[in-house]
């Protein structure tokens, strides 16, 4: 199925304008009562295993399964243990299931992700909810990275009068009985309780635990702790402090956890004699009949929260919300496959199109995906929206894979390369127009779209996490291609011809390359453009090269390296045939003028016919070529010399181009006539 009209508007019109952006909101709505619900609902439900007798930290003091009498207990000489650092946030889900849902709380679900080739996408999001009495619905889910002016909120219906970001911030406490695991834990939970106290001095005492002389505190909790209270996340917790990553890095700005405890030194014994003050830190064993061996601990969560509010005119109603916001994080990069089929009678090679998507954003479920050739104009696309309450814009992607967003530079950008042989575009395809165009094998679901310079291609939903990665098949086509074999020789000279002796340069003459290409040349004979991206060739299951599919419009063609030609060798000398020492005077300087010939030789050892392309370029004015050459002037280049003392007016850039077909061991010699001028 095709994407509406009103969504291609936008795309096409957002670098125009940010109204662009609220005409998708409207489009995407449209559509989305088109598209059949395919999402699943689904819950994951993590819990952390139950402390036992046998991993509690008593294991070494309490010998397990001891219910008799007269336990004895082993006592840590410290006296207390402190209650280590760490971070993560409580989810109580069995009491938030007996809870029922806030009726004025938007469910949002995610409706479109737009995706294009830069790392920033476009996220539409709808959900419903009933005014309160302030006339209010409201989110929690506030995305943490949106760019200015592109976070937009629109009702399908009644007029929302205001949108609120800010924060708020809840506390929760969980409280749950946990093993003790000091002394002073122990005399606690059995306080008012008949027991026996030997000492490290050998004395022992046997009277009623009156009065446990304590302090209670409140330290921050770690993984071990929330283990205890069986809390979901506990597990990945535990897992990120045995890789050695900091777990207090896990508590967002503004949120705080700790979980209560006690720390005391002395404790009052009541025994016929009169009440004992006792030192914690010198009981060495405690007998207790039926001893209890756990403590109450509180576990309190101060959460700081964003929260968006939406404010409409009348209360207890029900209103529908589009939320639609373009943020960086999730990116697509495109991936080609060329099969070149066997020769006969028009050559043939199977192209198949991938995307490979990045996502660092958030998690989509069921989520229908558009990814976009082409790049639309964000002027503000690194200043963050103030809605989303972040001081700087959060590039998860930039900070998760820097090599692929390439720190400013972009490889798969589809207007990043010059021309040269074997990266360029063609007005039209050689061979004359075709009848119609090439059927494409698209998977079910799959449809393409083009609106002015961008153009879409809509995946079915998809299912993907943040930081994870998918691969996704877009199509197969086969297409008619060519090979050709290019010599591309670039004459770099050094300004020494004239110069006076003792310059120390050997040679003037450097040849930046000496190499014939062999290339294929695929047609673009389909309705939908490639745009930029890697390129595996291969030939009957044999890889020959992986390049770049520089961007093709349907109709063009595309030229793509594969190989060095080992049977094609090129080779180049030249002759001076005129000098004249006076021939200028330009800028207070007398320059000399240089004449040379300069003779190609190409020969094809391969035993077939070969078409062969040209290009010879040099400093200086082509006065003449041999064999049709196609003469160009162009003005001066730098890379054109080495060590260049005079004025750039003074001399020109020429390249000469043949194109021809070079049968079974024949060989090509033009010539070039060419002249230049050098400071005396």
């Amino acid at each position: 199925m095709k994407l509406r009209p009103q969504l291609m508007a936008y795309l096409g019109l957002a670098a125009l304008s940010l109204a662009a952006v609220w005409i998708v909101a409207a489009a995407v709505s449209a559509q989305s009562d088109e598209r059949a619900d395919t999402r699943s609902a689904s819950t994951e439900k993590a819990s952390a295993d139950k402390a036992s007798p046998e991993d509690s930290p008593l294991t070494d003091i309490v010998p397990p399964g001891a219910t008799a009498p007269g336990v004895d207990i082993t006592a840590d000489p410290r006296g207390f243990v402190e209650v280590a650092a760490g971070a993560a946030a409580a989810d109580d889900e069995a009491a938030a299931a007996e809870q029922p849902a806030d009726p004025h709380r938007l469910a949002l679900k995610t409706e479109r992700v737009i995706v294009f080739k830069d790392g920033y996408c476009l996220i539409v999001k709808a959900g419903t909810a009933t005014t309160n009495a302030a006339g209010e619905v409201y989110t929690d889910e506030v995305p943490d990275a949106a760019v200015l002016g592109s976070f937009w909120a629109t009702p399908t219906e009644g007029r929302l009068l205001q949108m609120v970001a800010g924060w708020q911030t809840n506390t929760t406490k969980v409280d749950k009985e946990t093993p003790c695991t000091q002394v002073v834990e122990v005399l606690l939970a059995n306080k008012g309780r008949t027991a026996s106290v030997e000492l490290t001095d050998k004395g022992t005492y046997t009277g009623t635990i009156e009065q446990v002389l304590i302090e209670n505190t409140s330290t921050p909790v770690t993984p071990e702790t929330l283990k205890l209270f069986e809390m979901t996340e506990a597990a990945e917790l535990m897992t990120r402090a045995a890789a050695g990553i900091p777990v207090v890095e896990t508590i967002p700005s503004g949120n705080a956890r700790t979980v209560s405890g006690i720390s005391g030194f002395q404790f009052v014994l009541r025994t016929e004699a009169g009440d004992v003050l006792m030192p914690v830190g010198q009981v060495k064993n405690v007998t207790v009949r039926d001893m209890k061996t756990t403590l109450a601990r509180t576990v309190t969560t101060i959460e700081r929260t964003k929260r968006l509010r939406f404010r409409f005119a009348d209360p207890d109603v029900e209103r529908t919300l589009s939320i639609m916001y373009f943020r960086p994080g999730v990116r697509w990069i495109p991936t080609y496959r060329i099969g070149l089929e066997p020769d006969g009678d028009m050559k043939q090679a199977g192209v198949e199109l991938q995307c490979e998507i990045l996502n660092e954003a958030e998690d989509f479920e069921a989520v229908p995906f558009d990814i976009v050739v082409g790049v639309p104009n964000f002027r503000f696309r690194t200043t963050p929206s103030p809605l989303t309450l972040e001081g700087v814009l959060r590039n998860a992607l930039a900070e998760a894979a820097p090599q692929i967003m390439g720190q400013m530079r972009n490889d798969f950008s589809n207007a990043a390369y010059s021309q040269r042989s074997g990266e360029f575009r063609r007005g039209a395809a050689q061979g004359g127009e075709f009848d119609e165009a090439a059927a494409i094998n698209l998977p079910d679901d799959l449809t393409t779209t083009g609106a002015q310079d961008l153009f879409v291609y809509n995946l079915p939903p998809l299912n993907l996490k943040r930081g994870e990665r998918t691969a996704v098949p877009i199509f197969t086509t086969k297409v008619p291609y060519r090979d050709v074999y290019t010599w591309d020789l670039h004459l770099k000279r050094a300004d020494i011809e004239a110069a006076p002796s003792g310059s120390g340069v050997q040679s003037p003459l450097v040849l930046s390359k000496n190499e014939v290409w062999h290339q294929i040349e695929p047609t673009n004979n389909t309705q939908v453009p490639w745009t930029t991206g890697a390129v595996m060739i291969m030939q009957g299951g044999q890889p020959l090269a992986q390049e770049l599919l520089t961007y093709t419009s349907p109709r063009d063609a595309a030229r793509v390296p594969v190989t060095v030609s080992v049977e094609t060798r090129g080779s180049y000398e030249e002759k001076e045939i005129a000098r004249d020492l006076r021939a200028l005077s330009w800028d207070g300087y007398n320059y000399a003028r240089i004449d040379k010939e300069a003779t190609l030789d190409l020969c094809n050892n391969k035993p077939i016919e070969i078409e062969v392309e040209i290009v010879f370029r040099v400093g200086g004015k082509v006065t003449e070529a041999s064999h049709d050459g196609t003469i160009t002037l162009g003005a001066f280049e730098p890379g054109d010399w080495e060590n260049y003392r005079g004025h750039p007016a003074v001399n020109n850039s020429s390249t000469v181009n043949w194109k021809l077909k070079l049968g079974p061991g024949e060989t090509f010699k033009p010539t070039v006539k060419y002249e230049y001028f050098t400071r005396s």
